[in-house]
């Protein structure tokens, strides 16, 4: 029995599984120190980081188990190249000149037909200028160059191949000379035409991108948390996965987008590759009858044949190069900006930056290309990328950090949340110190412990989130962290909810920390808008007793003179306090139903209620009474009201009668004359708006406001359910998502109008 104890803990000790993850860690601390480097010396240190970036290519391409963010990749590989040009280094199998990754077996293998380069790239706006005093060394003449400015996706990189109109292969790239063939389930991805309006005796061959949409992504993550399977650590990952999968119905189920953005046949133009009259003949005759009519009627053949290579020789563009891959039924990227010089691009791009579309798929980069492409020719490229394209990258959002602790967080919802505090990282400009794990379960799900690399993300731009951990570089001295018997704050004993998802503190009226955010929540402006009680002054006041609940804050002005005792508050400070206290008095009724923060209820459901409520008022009944008397079974009767919100609604009033009593007692709720009352629009009663971009003289919350007032829906999304979209004069996705699907599309003038 002791040997085989012992044999057990000498293959834990030297199984691969362990000797992988150890050498992962190396890998990270050896990375760690290069990035801390801004310039190398030694010819020895080249040939690490050589070796140390060949490794990251590896766990990238390979394995989809990177151990790095993006960023730091980069920095790694700019490091390198730097180094090798200052000490004069030209190794032709330096990963700055080529990707030594090994393609999967299961795959056939092919070679390029033209080489799939990268981008060179920068994350600063004033590097575009330099990269135009480049070009015009080459060329060695001063003039005005057009640019085109796109989307980069950064995703998985494809060819596909098509010949006599027909889609013959679908190839990955892996390195710069060697694809992998994923046709079987390339052809499970709609966006990827399976025959399109071209004839050509030659293989001709669209590029780029195969992206995984955001919705599909959390999804995906979500299935495989609920599964115990490890969490794919961004949507790239998760896309080449699912293309490279020996069962081509997982591809179909995932959800993949094609975007395409490159035809070579073009770039080159050359035009001894048009095929002669009796050759296209023949060709047409081989295609089916019901295809003919498409064939011949499609814009790329009359292009070809009315002398159109010629017309393109003497303009060729990127732009009209795009217009016709659109042509070919294709999806060209969402966003594309004409600048007719590289002033017009740094102005678009520190735009960009300041107010980065979003789309149903990540974006991490534009692409700054020269629109004329005879000049593309006359520029060339390097042995890594063209000379006549710069890739400028947004802040990371996907970043990696450590996790320092994981505190147990009490807040005015009662429940116990996990929240993970970081190395501080920057994530999009942003410093970030915490992020949310959002419960145990997912925290047990995710296995993030204390010590562990994670990669993070702020989820739609806002709020830190831990998504996935670095299991590659663990090093098993992490901590475990499990859900805590006692509330943090009030040492109450936890329970665990019906749905035993959430722990929560049972404590609701005693418990400083619940206290705490609920009255941060109440002050806020918003709804009673007492802006000048901050939060850190709101704990003071707690821990002095001077504020115990909603009510307590209307009676402040009996400690005044103990405030004024107190460290940095003065006459005037206490005064903007109490004046502030006093204007909230006046409340309007769907206010002072979000501003007591009931769980489970919304925002939209309180301005509802309160127009259910209101009604009755007119009645004379009084409003006290109405609360007391609300009955869940009545409250599920109206539109939009469900369940889970009606249960809460009665319960929390009865629950806490002498709070709402005398917090009533306190305010003054503001009921309009019938006079005064909005009359909703019935002819467009129920209708649904959604609001995008920003408005010169009205914030898109006073729009929000004007469309509830009228009893109307508020959606965050563009679907073919939505009846508006109220837009300014720019917009991204949303505008051209609502012209597709044929939603109507209003001016802030014709909204005003409306109403």
């Amino acid at each position: 029995m002791c040997i085989l104890l012992v044999l057990n803990f000498i293959f834990f000790i030297y199984n691969p599984l362990n000797i992988n993850k150890n050498y992962n860690v190396n890998l990270v601390e050896k990375s760690n120190y290069f990035l801390k480097k801004s310039s190398i010396t030694s010819l020895d240190e080249i040939r690490d980081l050589q070796d140390i970036i060949r490794e990251h290519n590896s766990l990238y391409y390979n394995q989809e188990s990177p151990v790095i963010s993006d960023m730091e990749y980069d920095n790694l590989f700019k490091l390198l190249k730097k180094s090798e040009e200052e000490l004069n280094i030209f190794d032709p199998n330096s990963p700055t000149k080529r990707i030594d990754v090994l393609a999967w077996n299961q795959f056939q293998k092919w070679t390029h037909i033209s080489p799939m380069i990268s981008l060179d790239n920068t994350y600063d706006s004033r590097d575009i200028l330099d990269f135009e005093k480049r070009i015009t060394n080459i060329l060695k003449e001063e003039k005005i160059i057009p640019y085109i400015i796109e989307l980069k996706f950064d995703w998985l990189w494809i060819s596909i191949t098509y010949k006599s109109w027909k889609l013959i292969r679908v190839l990955t790239r892996w390195n710069w000379i060697e694809w992998e063939d994923v046709t079987v389930n390339a052809l499970q991805i709609k966006s990827i035409p399976k025959e399109i309006p071209y004839i050509s005796s030659e293989e001709i061959e669209i590029r780029w991108e195969v992206v995984m949409p955001i919705s599909s992504f959390t999804e995906l993550n979500r299935k495989r948390l609920e599964s115990w399977e490890k969490l794919f650590a961004n949507p790239r990952n998760a896309a080449s996965g699912s293309l490279r999968q020996i069962d081509y119905n997982i591809t179909k189920d995932r959800n993949l987008d094609f975007y395409a953005y490159s035809f070579p046949y073009l770039e080159n133009w050359n035009l001894n590759s048009v095929i002669s009259s009796e050759e296209r003949n023949l060709l047409i005759e081989k295609i089916p009858n019901n295809k003919k009519e498409d064939i011949n009627s499609g814009f790329p053949l009359s292009w070809e044949w009315q002398n159109g290579m010629k017309e393109w020789q003497s303009n060729p563009t990127y732009f009209n190069e795009l217009d016709f891959i659109k042509s070919l039924w294709f999806q060209i990227s969402p966003y594309l900006f004409e600048a007719k010089n590289i002033n017009e691009v740094v102005k678009e791009i520190e735009k960009l930056t300041l107010e980065k579309p979003s789309f149903d798929f990540e974006i991490d980069w534009l692409v700054l290309k020269v629109d004329d492409l005879s000049l593309w020719q006359k520029l060339g490229t390097t042995e890594h990328h063209p000379r006549y394209a710069i890739a400028y990258k947004f802040p990371a959002t996907n970043v990696r950090t450590q996790v320092l602790d994981i505190e147990h967080s009490v807040w005015r919802t009662w429940v116990i949340t996990p929240i993970a505090h970081l190395e501080p990282v920057n994530v999009g400009w942003v410093i970030v110190r915490r992020a949310t794990l959002h419960n145990y379960d997912e925290l047990a799900k995710k296995d993030v412990r204390i010590g562990d690399s994670v990669f993070i993300v702020r989820a739609w731009e806002v709020i830190p989130e831990v998504i996935s951990v670095i299991l590659e570089s663990r090093t098993w001295k992490e901590l475990e962290v499990f859900p805590p018997e006692k509330c943090p704050s009030c040492e109450s004993i936890l329970k665990r909810d019906i749905w035993k998802i959430a722990w929560f503190c049972p404590n609701k009226k005693l418990c400083p920390a619940q206290t705490l955010g609920s009255l941060i929540s109440f002050v806020s402006k918003h709804w009673a808008n007492i802006e000048w009680l901050w939060d850190k002054i709101i704990e003071i006041f707690i821990e002095k007793w001077y504020i115990t609940d909603f009510t307590s804050i209307y009676k402040l002005e009996r400690y005044s003179q103990e405030i004024l005792n107190l460290e940095w508050f003065k006459d005037k400070k206490l005064k903007n306090i109490l004046d502030e206290v006093e204007s909230s008095r006046n409340m309007n009724l769907a206010n002072f139903f979000v501003a007591l923060w009931i769980p489970q209820v919304g925002k939209k459901t309180w301005k509802i209620l309160a127009n259910y409520i209101l009604a009755k008022i007119d009645s004379n009944t009084p409003l006290v009474d109405i609360l007391f008397s609300l009955n869940s079974e009545k409250l599920q009767e109206i539109k939009d009201i469900w369940p889970i919100g009606a249960h809460s609604i009665v319960y929390y009033f009865e629950d806490h009668e002498i709070l709402v009593k005398d917090l009533l007692n306190e305010i003054k709720i503001i009921i309009p004359q019938k006079s005064e009352k909005i009359l909703p629009n019935w002819k467009l009663s129920w209708k649904s708006f959604c609001v995008t971009w920003s408005f010169l003289n009205i914030s898109r919350d006073e729009i929000h406001s004007l469309i509830e007032d009228n009893s109307w829906e508020i959606r965050t999304s563009v679907t073919s359910k939505l009846d508006y979209l109220i837009v300014w004069t720019e917009a991204w996705s949303k505008l051209t998502k609502a012209q597709e699907l044929w939603v109507k599309i209003l001016g802030i003038d014709d909204f005003y109008k409306m109403i």
